[in-house]
């Protein structure tokens, strides 16, 4: 009879820490852990939704309009799709990289290609990186993410039905940090420091709208999903409220309302700056105004964010379509000069504007994501809580 001898020490960062042979999949070496929700091994998901997702998501940006970086892993259980994505835009240079592959029976694998995501330590500390030579398309990172305000679990869109379909709640967390490390593009490296770059993060799993190709597109589309700024005493995380980690506050809190004010490129009709009045649940009001920097823009359709405009600009790829064949990693991107207005109306849909705001005299940096050019087109309307502001004002 055989006998097992102790594991070999993972030593790739972002590999998983318990791996197991695949002749016991769909178990992982996580299974071996009481750790299970559902009568199901961890691989397997809960519904047998095809547009099941999981996904983690990074940003890094500056405070001068120079470098705006977005950084995202996404497993999809149920295509059995895995894949990661980066842009990087250095002073409109709009950068992709993305990575696609086979979902691995142990979703503690996150490596995916050049990409690579490691917990350091968890809701304080992670490390991303990307291989600038693997990546081929003249962008990496080695980045270390340290949190700055407290993760808090939350459940979004319980009881939604769209289309006479019932739509699973999306639950995850937020959050804000800053970064240590460098990025690179096209052979220009930054580096990085928590006194002069910041970021926001996230963490959600459910079911979303258009995961799996646009064939499986019900239309689901807010005009304006929120600002993600991080003032000294608490964050903006569209309409959730983030204290800083050991803050009394033990929890977190949610706007009671928002209100958007907007002003849009008159050429492209993309957002350009506005202001937002934000209503907390005790009926306080505090008014931030908010400046796009340049051409400073991530361009999410380009990160597979499919949506009213398609998905990618080349080829139409959605989240979680399959890309990759058998054990193969495929690795592909393109540069876009986004300086160029016939270039930004291309690619426009899903984007982060990287943004200098202000709110009660704090002056801090952070990204403001509408979908363009439908915000436009609710903002002209007038509905909706969005209005156009004079473009002399």
């Amino acid at each position: 009879m055989p006998i097992h001898r102790p594991r070999t020490v993972v030593s790739d960062p972002g590999a998983s820490p318990f791996p197991a042979a695949g002749e016991h999949a769909p178990l992982s070496g996580l299974d071996e852990f009481l750790i299970h929700n559902a009568p199901f091994p961890v691989r397997v998901m809960w519904t047998p939704d095809a547009q099941a997702y999981e996904r983690v998501w990074f940003t890094c940006q500056d405070r001068v309009g120079e470098l705006l970086a977005v950084i995202g892993l996404a497993f999809y259980p149920n295509l059995g799709t895995a894949e990661a994505f980066a842009i990087v835009n250095v002073r409109g240079r709009h950068t992709t990289v993305r990575a696609h592959r086979k979902l691995a029976t142990d979703r503690m694998d996150m490596v995916l290609g050049p990409f690579s995501f490691e917990v350091v330590e968890p809701f304080r500390q992670w490390r991303l990186r990307l291989d600038p030579a693997a990546s081929e398309h003249g962008i990496g990172y080695d980045i270390t993410w340290l949190d700055t305000k407290r993760p808090v679990f939350r459940q979004l869109g319980a009881g939604m039905i769209v289309g006479g379909r019932a739509v699973s709640p999306v639950a995850g967390y937020d959050g804000f940090g800053r970064q240590e490390g460098w990025v690179e593009s096209a052979g220009e490296r930054f580096t990085l420091s928590p006194a002069t770059h910041l970021g926001t993060r996230d963490h959600h799993w459910g079911t979303r709208d258009g995961v799996g190709g646009p064939g499986r597109y019900m239309g689901m589309q807010h005009p304006h999903s929120g600002e993600w700024v991080e003032f000294e005493e608490l964050g903006i995380w569209g309409d959730h409220v983030l204290y800083n980690i050991g803050d009394a506050r033990r929890r977190s809190a949610t706007l009671a309302r928002r209100v958007h004010r907007m002003r849009f490129e008159p050429d492209t009709h993309l957002l350009r700056s506005g202001e937002v009045d934000l209503v907390f649940a005790d009926g306080s009001v505090k008014t931030m105004t908010f400046e796009r920097l340049g051409n400073q823009i991530a361009f999410l359709r380009c990160g597979l964010y499919g949506g009213p405009n398609g998905g990618t600009p080349d080829g139409d790829l959605w989240h979680g379509m399959a890309v990759a064949q058998g054990d193969e990693v495929v690795v592909h991107g393109e540069t876009f000069d986004v300086n160029d207005p016939a270039v930004r109306s291309r690619l426009a849909g899903q984007d982060q504007h990287h943004c200098r705001v202000e709110c009660d005299g704090e002056v801090t940096y952070g990204l403001v994501e509408p979908y363009d050019t439908l915000c436009y087109e609710v903002a002209k309307a007038g509905v909706m809580g969005f209005s156009l502001l004079d473009p002399a004002t």
